[in-house]
């Protein structure tokens, strides 16, 4: 195009542009006056002076009792319900629902935590000893061990860390318990991903117990040998001079089936406690849905609440496992769908020539002198 052409096309248009900004309508009312009028008729008048008035100050506004936050908290643990659901359920909105939830559980956590989920003192673990000798027929045992995957919703640019051997992504839940059914010792959050001597080793409460900084009372007689103070486990954990475990094998000794058979009586009440917390709290049921900060404080949280109402004695007609063979009834709603699933092996079968000993010593003590009339039965 000439270049006297395009001199008039660019006239032109610059002359259509002058036209429309004419054309256009120049506002007139900057500010209506509706919205001037906002500081003598506005409702923060009556903001203001309902806030002398708390009766009504409280009716006007309708916000959210802390009755109904528990109420909202307790169904989220106890459905495992999505948190859409909930605020649907409660006619609030999600987003209330995601800061009640971690509100109320943190206040539980940090109010009912230390009177339900506190360390044990040496004087505690003494009454543990009492409550294994005497109705679990196991001296010297004051807790009993083991630990569970929970699922969890795969976290952001983790990777493979939380996956685990049995293909889910979770976190590692490991679980003291004393012979009434109630954690006294927990650690939360470790990578699903981690395997043998993994968890436990790396865990405050494997370090405590290693150095001995964790409280244990002084070794104890049991029949006429002075034994160490145990804790009861299973073939995931290793033998350890405090950590009992079973004699591996199919084909053993009737001494040796009869010191298996004790050690896993006595081992029930963290069966118990693993599957009553499963069967009260159903969001353990499923992966939970939440970033690993709100699922470690969910966790936790029902583990509180479990040694609350154990305490209690409130069980809510959920049944547990008895010392002759009885069947919990918690076993129907959580062995086929249940989110806590069985660690792996966490060590090997290697230890120490003083950690045989003290099985043997136990093993001996079962078979003569602790010896119950029952025990041949059992096996």
């Amino acid at each position: 195009m000439p270049l006297r052409n395009r001199k008039k096309v660019l006239k032109l248009i610059l002359f259509r542009r002058v036209i429309q900004r004419r054309r256009k309508p120049q506002r007139t009312i900057y500010i209506r006056d509706i919205f001037e009028k906002r500081g003598e008729q506005g409702e923060m008048n009556l903001v203001r002076e309902l806030s002398e008035d708390p009766e009504y100050h409280f009716k006007y506004f309708r916000p959210i009792t802390p009755l109904e936050k528990l109420a909202i908290t307790l169904r989220y643990l106890a459905s495992g319900n999505s948190q859409i659901s909930l605020a649907f359920n409660f006619r609030v909105s999600p987003q209330s629902v995601s800061v009640i939830v971690r509100e109320v559980m943190t206040s539980i956590c940090k109010f009912l935590g230390p009177l339900y989920l506190k360390r044990p003192t040496t004087s505690d673990w003494e009454n543990n000893e009492q409550g294994f000798r005497t109705r679990w027929n196991y001296p010297n045992a004051i807790g009993a061990i083991d630990g569970k995957h929970v699922k969890i919703r795969a976290p952001k640019f983790a990777g493979s860390t939380y996956y685990n051997y049995k293909h889910f992504h979770s976190i590692v839940l490991l679980g003291v318990v004393d012979p009434f059914y109630k954690f006294t010792l927990v650690d939360i959050g470790a990578s699903g991903s981690q395997s043998d001597g993994g968890v436990l080793s790396r865990s405050a409460m494997g370090k405590a117990s290693d150095d001995g900084s964790i409280g244990f009372p002084p070794p104890r007689n049991v029949g006429n040998k002075i034994l160490p103070h145990v804790i009861l486990c299973d073939d995931a954990f290793s033998l350890k001079q405090n950590m009992m475990k079973p004699y591996p094998g199919s084909f053993l000794p009737v001494e040796r089936r009869i010191f298996n058979y004790r050690l896993s009586r006595g081992r029930m009440v963290v069966e118990n406690a693993f599957g009553v917390l499963a069967a009260r709290w159903r969001i353990c049921h499923t992966a939970i849905t939440a970033d690993l900060d709100l699922t470690r404080l969910i966790i936790q949280t029902c583990v509180i609440l479990h040694n609350y109402l154990i305490s209690k004695q409130d069980m809510c007609n959920i049944t547990m496992d008895g010392p002759n063979g009885e069947r919990g009834n918690w076993r129907d709603s959580v062995e086929n769908d249940s989110g806590l699933q069985n660690i792996q092996r966490q060590g090997t079968n290697n230890y120490t020539v003083s950690a045989s000993e003290v099985r043997k010593e136990f093993c001996n003590y079962f078979n003569n002198d602790g010896a119950v009339s029952w025990q041949n039965d059992r096996i």
